[in-house]
């Protein structure tokens, strides 16, 4: 039995991950050949998005290796948003049409008065598996900008998960109501982007149904299972991670790096040039804004 007040625990487990992060980062870079299967990519976004989300364009289209079979926008329908999607050659997804609601209708408040019911949406779109043709998808926060290659699924079949060293207790205590999973992996996979497989996100969702003896849908689960004494509640990342067999997943740190978005945001061949050497990504995360 743990004795130790949650707070301290909580600051343990952080300080824990961030040396096993910064242990993972010194080793080499895995040799990984891309799968010879075909990928989409998927983009949740709002108006917000429309600044970042070239270079977050450019970043897929140079940097990961295996072949894009399409490049999805997922938004409310605004003609802003149409337009920009259809410029930059991505097939657009009204949000409303995937799930059959949107996320007006989820109405999750937390106890200190946050509307959390655009956060839970977004994610439960991707848990949903419901967007694209192909077998896997990766999923990319239109914020978060790839500056080095990277490979999404090997030649062996495996999900490439890029690792970060955030830890937020009330993501592993949900993720064990809804899964029974009890000890989370060593690292994290809240990570801006994430390779998912169809058949094994349909494997979860039965799972999460099953386990609460299906009388709901596996969305319906999810939001009720939320703590809403938190503001940072559910994560689809940790989740999906989680469930996965160590068999079926690699294990890289992102060696990503938040940027301060200002009113002169560098093109990309300039973020490229001063931080390619030493970060595989950058992210300009909203509240960093100046």
């Amino acid at each position: 039995m743990n004795l130790l007040p949650s707070f301290i625990t909580r600051k343990y487990h952080k300080r824990h991950r961030k040396a096993l992060y910064r242990k993972a980062c010194e080793l080499p870079d895995a040799d990984l050949a891309p799968s010879d299967d075909p990928i989409d990519v998927v983009i949740p976004i709002i108006e917000r998005d429309l600044a970042i989300l070239p270079l977050c364009m450019e970043g897929v289209r140079r940097c990961v290796a295996n072949k894009v079979a399409a490049v999805y926008i997922v938004a409310a329908p605004t003609e802003t948003i149409k337009t920009a999607a259809d410029r930059m050659g991505a097939i657009f997804v009204d949000e409303s049409g995937v799930l059959g609601y949107d996320a007006s209708d989820l109405h999750i408040i937390t106890r200190n008065g946050a509307d959390r019911s655009g956060w839970i949406f977004q994610q439960l779109l991707k848990l949903s598996g419901a967007i694209g043709q192909s077998r896997r998808f990766m999923v990319i926060d239109a914020d978060h900008i790839l500056l080095r290659p990277h490979v999404m699924a090997d030649s062996q079949g495996r999900h490439v998960m890029y690792m970060s060293e955030e830890y937020n207790s009330p993501y592993y205590a949900n993720m064990r109501r809804l899964t029974g999973i009890r000890k989370p992996d060593r690292l994290s996979y809240v990570a801006h982007k994430m390779i998912f497989d169809r058949v094994k996100l349909k494997q979860l969702r039965d799972i999460i149904e099953k386990r609460h003896g299906n009388s709901m849908s596996w969305d319906k689960v999810i939001t009720s299972s939320l703590d809403l004494k938190y503001t940072s509640n559910f994560s689809e990342f940790e989740l999906y991670g989680n469930f996965l067999p160590d068999a079926d997943k690699v294990l890289i740190p992102w060696r990503q790096k938040a940027l301060v978005k200002s009113s002169v945001i560098p093109c990309y061949d300039e973020l490229v040039e001063r931080y390619a050497a030493e970060y595989r990504s950058v992210t300009y995360p909203y509240y960093m804004a100046t």
